[in-house]
């Protein structure tokens, strides 16, 4: 059979074929007696002669062996010759015989999921966004499509004037770079928390104390909100100056950004991650502009008695929209807004935009607003889709940029090293997936992917190397394990494990399906890891193995947790 075994049954044909009456499940765990399970679509089954027929022509088919008709089912074993031979394809690390990259040919996809501020590292909170993003971008590359992964960097909003003023008070900002030994990233991380906390732009303690990288002792002011106060401080003042053009103060900004950006680039790089396109707010400042007065000359916009621009949205938990401040600088709303509106290079393409449920108000006005200003009322906006997943908390508090002990990406990642490398169990898994950073980088990125994406993650480090709370380190050990067990005598196909795992392979694309038309790449990660489960569970021989092992890296190529061939 050239056709997937699981298209043969999903893929409806015009006269009712055996996928019209009949869904094919796998067992969960090897069977002697079958290898797909048949459950009838209705439960008239046993009377409705189409159903009864498809099952007829079924067992004619070559590549099965029988078909056994139960109570509730039919049990489907396939003929050893099929098992065999998509077997050995599979043993030699071949799989052209389970071609992919037809379910999403010729598509055009943007997704984006780098959407950092260009003020500090990136923290644990960011590692979920950047772990499903990534995920979704290669599983639709892998299924043929052409994917574009994009971000879009905050530099324009008051968090940029606290850097760059935190740089000037640091004394270092006529550097050519920070100290060797420093990484640029979180050097400027520490001067926007120290000016935060000295001009008390968060409540909480008097001191202003935090952990030294934007992340401060006591209850934040949501970001948001505290981005429409005018303070009238060196942060609005530099902010000002870039806007005028001042050469100072735009070569203070670029140095600030370029230093932050540098640094969050070397934590990407470090978890295998890149991007295709970069933009920055800062692009789309005359865009906000035009917006603005467009919006404020048709009366779809309000300038409120302190200056403040709103959108009103006649909505309960969101009544006022605020776009701009009262010094005329866009907030961090109408950036995005205007970002969205221009849809750089995005006409043609399925957009995805990845972000935590708390900006699900913020996405929800903006798309609201949108509809009203596009001419076609929002039929062609973009992003096409949005991804929001929940939080990530510690010790059950949420982890944000301005929560007391967010853990950053590189204290993750440098932890994980440290830990493989000093294990001397673990050198096998070095040996075979590479160095030990890399390693961190897939079970860090692995720890998100499977989760489904609407409930928050308690999170702690010591569970990334606990592998029945780990999938990303459970899928490392699985792919480095040997098979432990002797060969069956006889024909490998008719080795229970053996013919388990061939049917296995082929469910790979079942769940690449999936993640193409539902833009979910969850299913996918946890059939892979499923698979990873069962293979560490007990000994399995040797052509188990390689099937297991081909299976495993294709799914981590289609995970993104590991480059593709």
């Amino acid at each position: 059979m050239e056709t997937n075994l699981f298209d043969y049954f999903e893929e409806l044909s015009p006269n009712g074929g055996a996928g019209a009456h009949w869904a094919a499940r796998t067992p969960l765990r090897p069977s002697d007696r079958f290898d797909v399970k048949l459950v009838p679509r209705s439960p008239a089954w046993r009377e409705d002669a189409a159903a009864l027929q498809a099952l007829d022509l079924l067992e004619r088919e070559p590549w099965v062996d029988r078909l056994v008709r139960t109570e509730t089912s039919a049990e489907l074993r396939l003929d050893d010759r099929w098992v065999q031979r998509l077997g050995e394809a599979l043993e030699d690390g071949d799989c052209s015989v389970q071609d992919l990259s037809d379910l999403a040919r010729g598509g055009r996809y943007s997704v984006q999921f780098w959407d950092a501020n260009a003020t500090k590292a990136l923290h644990v909170g960011h590692l979920r966004n950047l772990a499903i993003g990534n995920a979704l971008a290669a599983a639709l590359t892998q299924a043929g499509g052409q994917v574009e992964r994009r971000a879009l960097i905050s530099d324009a909003g008051r968090s940029m004037g606290e850097a760059m003023a935190g740089v000037m008070r640091s004394g270092r900002h006529a550097q050519a770079w920070p100290d060797r030994n420093e990484k640029s990233d979180h050097f400027v991380g520490c001067c926007y928390a120290e000016y935060v906390a000295a001009g008390r732009s968060y409540n909480g303690s008097a001191n202003g104390s935090g952990n030294g990288n934007g992340d401060q002792a006591g209850p934040p002011e949501a970001s948001l909100t505290r981005e429409l106060n005018v303070r009238d401080d060196e942060a609005d003042e530099l902010l000002r100056r870039v806007l005028s053009g001042d050469r100072e103060a735009l070569e203070l900004w670029y140095k600030t950004r370029a230093w932050v950006i540098a640094g969050q680039r070397k934590t990407l790089q470090r978890l295998g991650i890149a991007f295709d396109r970069v933009f920055f707010e800062s692009d789309f400042l005359s865009e906000a502009a035009e917006l603005t007065a467009c919006g404020l000359r048709d009366g779809l916009l309000q300038r409120r008695e302190d200056g403040v621009v709103i959108y009103p949205t006649e909505r309960e938990d969101f009544d006022e929209f605020p776009l701009v401040r009262g010094d005329d600088l866009p907030t961090q709303h109408m950036r995005a807004l205007a970002y969205w509106m221009a849809a750089p290079g995005l006409e043609g393409m399925t957009s995805v935009q990845v972000c935590g449920s708390e900006w699900v108000s913020h996405v929800t006005c903006r798309r609201q607003l949108m509809g009203q200003l596009m001419v076609d009322g929002g039929r062609g906006m973009h992003p096409g889709s949005d991804i929001f997943h929940g939080m990530v908390s510690r010790q059950k508090r949420a982890i944000t940029s301005s929560e007391e002990g967010a853990l950053l990406i590189d204290e993750l990642t440098e932890w994980l090293q440290t830990q493989i490398e000093s294990d001397p169990g673990n050198e096998q898994v070095v040996s075979r997936l590479g160095s030990a950073e890399r390693i961190a980088g897939q079970v860090a990125l692995g720890f998100f992917v499977p989760r489904p994406v609407s409930p928050r993650v308690d999170f702690q480090p010591e569970k990334l190397l606990d592998a029945r709370e780990s999938p990303g380190w459970e899928l490392a050990l699985a792919r480095a394990r040997d098979g432990g067990a002797p060969t069956p005598a006889g024909e490998i196909a008719r080795d229970p494990d053996y013919r388990f795992a061939v049917v296995q392979s082929e469910l790979h694309r079942r769940h690449l399906r999936i993640a193409v038309e539902r833009l979910d790449p969850g299913p996918l990660a946890r059939y892979v890891v499923h698979l990873a489960r069962w293979y560490l569970e007990g000994d399995r021989s040797e052509p188990v193995q390689r099937v297991v092992h081909t299976l495993l890296a294709r799914g981590a190529r289609g995970l993104g947790l590991e480059e593709a061939a």
